[in-house]
């Protein structure tokens, strides 16, 4: 089953998806560009996961897409998807541990967009009212 993440960026377009990207390869990913416009992110190897399995930990193979769009309010969208088929041949820890990946991904991407969202014009008067950044869709 996929889960996937929305994160909601302020400013500039371009800006805000060289931060997404930063932040993929700070957590050890590899980009690349698909032809749909997505991006996708790949860190480890089939081989380490398969010989190591629950022992691979970042070597244990891990991918996720990178959809992008832009929303009703103009804040670019990182659509984090993550398809769980390859956690498995990790075993269950490997699929925990997959979870645990992403979930800090998505955490540290959060962060990047309230920072983005702060430093927008008009942040104060926004205040609290600013709505969540990262959304969990089940798919």
């Amino acid at each position: 089953m996929a889960s996937s993440y929305d994160v909601f960026f302020e400013g500039p377009h371009d800006e805000s998806r060289q931060l997404v990207e930063r932040t993929l390869t700070d957590h050890g990913f590899t980009l690349s560009l698909s032809p749909d416009g997505s991006t996708r992110a790949v860190r480890g190897t089939l081989v380490s996961t398969l010989a190591l399995r629950a022992f691979a930990g970042r070597t244990q193979l891990l991918t996720l897409d990178v959809q992008w769009f832009v929303d009703d309010h103009a804040r670019l969208v990182a659509r984090v998807v993550h398809a769980s088929s390859t956690a498995v041949l990790g075993g269950p820890v490997g699929v925990v541990r997959a979870q645990r990946a992403v979930g800090g991904l998505v955490r540290s991407l959060e962060e990047v967009a309230a920072a983005r969202r702060a430093a927008a014009p008009g942040a104060e008067a926004r205040g609290a009212e600013a709505p969540r950044t990262a959304t969990p869709r089940e798919g």
